[in-house]
């Protein structure tokens, strides 16, 4: 039986419908009173039989802050696919960043040590890659090097990573992968969502930085594979492919039919948005949108080696014209309800 944490989110739900489709059971974390319509709806994307596959879920009420609620969700469960994580760049949630993908891990791995004889694939992300001295062909290799650039989620996330090694270094047979942006159909106003969003309505403005995009269900599809296939003791870069932000702007912008960006944002613009979206915040009490960390990913030229990953699995990944095609189709099909 497989346990999946964080199934009310873009990677798990996809990890959840390939499991289900390959006919294996499934038990699946959620916090009391989550929405698990976004889940279904994600299902029904992909397939018509997604009601029938959505029902065969066994959902339990735990939280990754309880061990106990762990350690009682992974009865008779041998593999775990660790999705969940909090995806923020706002400083002020630190704690709370610091609270799921560190400390929560950190549960996850003791609650399968205690368990004994379960696997563990652990969702990290590209972000824990981060050395200052490395930019071009960032593979597996490369260790974390702080730097003042680096955001609270990086750094939660790489902590996260360590609690995995440490698990490790006692006997759990885990695996990491470590994902570039994951794009993917609904959670249209969460994470990479936004960037469909944002682009229908008209953005004119991209940034001269890079970085590396996969599509969700190639993510979830590598996870399982890897876990099935007994990868134990490695992490791996999941990317399809390194594009500029401009390129990936572009892509999204003439997918759902929007005049493509053709305004170089550079950092004093960006710094002067940040004080405005700062202000925005301070009078309507919101989230901001524009911060440091943002800023700095924007302009970062960073690219990333999928070479292990296709050594290990010969995987085919999907082009990012291909996803965004999907994905826009999904998007404009939903605004029509």
């Amino acid at each position: 039986m497989n346990l999946i944490t964080g199934a009310t989110g873009l990677v798990g739900a996809h990890v959840a419908l390939q499991l289900l489709q390959q006919g294996k059971s499934v038990v699946a974390i959620k916090r009391e009173g989550s929405d698990l319509s976004k889940t279904k709806k994600l299902f029904s994307y992909y397939t018509s039989d997604f009601e029938q596959l959505f029902n065969q879920i066994k959902w339990v009420d735990a939280d990754i802050s309880d061990i106990y609620a762990i350690l009682d969700a992974l009865e008779g469960v041998d593999a775990v696919y660790h999705c969940a994580g909090f995806v923020s760049f706002n400083h002020k949630q630190k704690k709370q960043i610091h609270a799921i993908n560190t400390v929560g891990t950190a549960n996850v791995v003791n609650a399968c040590l205690e368990k004994g004889n379960v696997k563990l694939c652990y969702v990290s992300s590209i972000a824990t890659l981060q050395n200052p001295d490395i930019t071009k062909n960032i593979d597996e290799s490369v260790y974390w090097k702080s730097s003042p650039s680096a955001s609270d989620y990086a750094i939660s996330k790489y902590n996260g990573e360590r609690e995995v090694w440490r698990g490790m270094e006692e006997g759990l047979n885990a695996v990491i992968v470590n994902p570039g942006i994951i794009l993917g159909p609904g959670f249209w106003y969460q994470s990479s969502g936004k960037l469909i969003d944002t682009c229908y309505k008209g953005n004119p403005f991209y940034t001269e930085g890079s970085s590396a995009t996969i599509d969700a269900k190639d993510v979830a599809a590598c996870m399982i594979q890897l876990t099935e296939q007994h990868h134990f003791g490695k992490r791996f870069v999941l990317i399809e492919n390194n594009y500029s932000f401009k390129e990936i702007l572009s892509e999204t912008h003439k997918a759902v039919g929007k005049r493509e960006p053709y305004m170089n944002a550079g950092k004093g613009l960006l710094m002067l948005a940040k004080w405005m979206d700062s202000f925005r915040c301070m009078i309507s009490g919101k989230e901001p949108i524009i911060t440091k960390e943002t800023i700095t990913a924007a302009l970062e030229k960073n690219t990333f080696s999928n070479t292990r990953i296709k050594q290990a699995l010969n995987f085919n990944f999907t082009p990012l014209q291909e996803t965004f095609k999907f994905v826009s189709t999904a998007f404009l099909n939903d605004l029509k309800k």
